[in-house]
């Protein structure tokens, strides 16, 4: 490790001499806070709305977020984020199955996690759970993270909020880039990206390799590859008539999973003399998946959904924006596991009013599944204008979500227990209530603090079934407890002066099972994270630092086990050599923290170098 150290840092400082020769002084920006509030996103009301006009609490990461940070996977990213409560190593491949939002598992369904607008398969712990790493960074142009319950907008499984991450955009003017990096322990990343505009055609593709010797649950060694394609085909017939195209291929391998995804999404927009546009949209999106862990009976087969989608939005009076849709969604399960197709039939309405100085969203969906009827879930938010500089937020909302499938298909030995699958079990259900004050201080200081709670019920959970097969007990599952989570989130980002900018967060979280009267496994009571970044124009270079602490929590249900409050720390220095050149030495885990798990194999402090090149 200290050879390949010096030979980074021997890198690093002859391309910053030849920098020093071949680039002119660089007038660096950082994107402010009223820069931020003024980014275009859609997942709260799946209409765009600047982030400043949005009623419903709503998260952002920029793509300036992304690029000054050391993050390998999306859940690093998230650490960012109040309410993120993310337990696993920052590496390619990593399942970051733990990943909690408000006390609640996105990797078990209680998040749902979107690709630009459409649910996806995979990445989590097989057919149980939905990881929030689904693709590289490099990939990814924002991450919208909208909290709160939002079955009133997207269905089964919106229960803590939703990430909705979104990917580059198709490019105005030709643009190339490459990157590469390689870290000790053996890590790599290659990545190319290409983009265009032609007249009424775009097109982009892009295509990252990735390699790590990690675990995708952490603390162990693995060999894991991973191959990522995306390409977007863009066609405007005429002003008002837009046709895309989205197609993508993921290759994932590790030593016992192989997951392999194919995406395909075509979508028609037309906008009409009203200003009322029309868009019907689809998509195709399977994973093929074969587990085949020792002690583990083998689970293969393919997961496949099929979904359209009509969404209709359209002004009445200068008051109103009313969004109407219909959903139809179809997912085939073909594994040697279950044969099973399940049908899902939805249609929402959403009414945007204006009604000086509040802004209100009215909404409710009604799902009908050929498995468990019907659900309605209703949201109201408001957001009163106090002034420019202070918005105050409020919203509550009904959600539900389905059992996984493992719960209700899977039949199979897990390690030291069999897994007995019930085709009974009931959708869970959730209240949620949150209150959001948000306070620009100039345009260089943005503050707010959240207060949120969350009631659920019909919580399926394993019970022991009294079986034995071969001596090794049986469990099943039951909808039998109920919990609540509830807190307060504070977060500061702010400019300091030009060339330095500010990220804090923090988050108190308070959590019960009522049932058991325990609290949730992984869980912590503190969450804080800080982040700077400061760059200095005359030598073309800058510098990131992040920290993310987390409190002790427990890992169990019956809190008998936790772990110990820890913290990571996290450097990244970067070099511009020319306008198109630039490497970056990223040093994550600076003080080998042991995650609160002395005992366990945690990565420990890794180097990593990265040469990127953009034309």
């Amino acid at each position: 490790m200290k050879k390949i150290t010096r030979m980074i840092l021997f890198l690093f400082v002859f391309l910053f001499m030849l920098g020093k020769l071949l680039s002119e002084e660089k007038e660096f920006e950082i994107i402010s806070p009223i820069e931020v509030l003024m980014t275009l996103t859609v997942t709260a009301t799946k209409t765009p709305r600047y982030l400043k006009d949005t009623p419903v609490e709503t998260s952002l990461i920029t793509k300036e977020d992304i690029g000054s940070s050391n993050a390998k996977n999306v859940s690093e990213l998230l650490k960012i984020i109040p309410g993120f409560s993310i337990f696993g190593e920052n590496v390619p491949g990593s399942s970051a199955y733990t990943s909690r939002f408000r006390g609640f598992d996105f990797d078990k369904g209680y998040g749902l996690v979107l690709i630009d607008g459409e649910r996806v398969l995979g990445g989590g712990m097989g057919e149980y759970g939905i990881s929030v790493n689904q693709i590289p960074p490099e990939m990814i142009q924002q991450v919208e993270v909208v909290k709160g319950p939002f079955s009133a907008l997207y269905g089964s499984d919106a229960v803590s909020g939703v990430l909705n991450i979104i990917t580059k955009p198709i490019s105005e003017k030709p643009l190339f880039s490459f990157g590469c990096g390689y870290g000790y322990p053996h890590m790599s990343k290659i990545n190319l990206f290409y983009s265009r505009k032609i007249d009424k055609v775009g097109f982009l593709i892009t295509t990252q390799r990735e390699t790590s010797e990690r675990g995708r649950y952490g603390a162990s060694k693995d060999d894991f590859e991973g191959e990522y394609y995306l390409s977007k085909l863009t066609y405007d017939f005429k002003d008002n008539i837009k046709f895309s195209l989205r197609m993508n291929f993921d290759d994932l391998k590790w030593n016992y999973q192989i997951d392999k995804k194919y995406g395909f999404s075509p979508s028609l927009e037309f906008t009409f003399s009203d200003l009322s546009t029309l868009k019907l949209s689809g998509y195709f999106h399977r994973l093929y998946m074969d587990s085949f862990s020792p002690g583990y009976t083998r689970r293969t087969g393919d997961i496949t959904y099929y979904q359209t989608e009509t969404r209709y939005t359209r002004y009445f009076g200068k008051r109103h924006l009313f969004t109407s849709g219909i959903e139809y969604l179809q997912r085939d399960i073909d594994a040697n596991f279950a044969k099973e197709s399940d049908l899902w039939a939805s249609f929402y309405l959403q009414d945007e009013m204006n009604v000086k100085p509040f802004d209100i969203v009215v909404g409710g969906r009604y799902d009908y599944c050929s498995i468990y009827g019907t659900e309605f879930n209703p949201k109201v938010s408001t957001m009163w204008n106090i002034s420019d500089k202070t918005k105050l937020r409020a919203s509550v909302g009904r959600a539900f979500k389905t059992p996984t499938i493992r719960q209700l298909y899977v039949f199979f030995k897990h390690g030291n227990w069999w897994n007995k699958p019930n085709p009974d079990l009931d959708p869970e259900i959730s209240w949620g209530y949150q209150i959001d004050l948000e306070q620009m201080f100039s345009e260089k200081v943005l503050t707010s603090i959240s207060l949120f709670r969350n009631d659920v019920e019909d919580i399926i959970v394993a019970v022991d079934t009294g079986e034995k097969i071969d001596g090794v007990p049986v469990r099943s599952w039951k909808n039998f407890q109920k919990a609540y989570t509830q807190g307060v989130e504070t977060s500061l980002r702010a400019n300091i002066f030009k060339s330095f900018s500010l990220n804090l967060g923090y988050t108190y979280l308070d959590t019960k099972n009522e049932i058991l009267q325990k609290e949730l496994p992984y869980s912590p009571h503190h969450i804080a994270n800080i982040g700077f970044n400061y760059q200095i124009a005359k030598l073309g270079a800058s510098f990131g630092w992040n920290t993310y602490y987390s409190s002790e929590q427990y890992i169990d249900e019956q809190n008998t086990k936790k772990i110990n409050s820890y913290s990571i720390s996290n450097l990244k220095i970067t070099k511009d050599i020319t306008s198109q050149l630039s490497f970056s030495v990223e040093i994550d885990n600076i003080f080998d923290s042991d995650y609160g798990q002395p005992d366990k194999d945690w990565l420990e402090r890794v180097i990593f170098g990265k040469l990127d090149v953009k034309f």
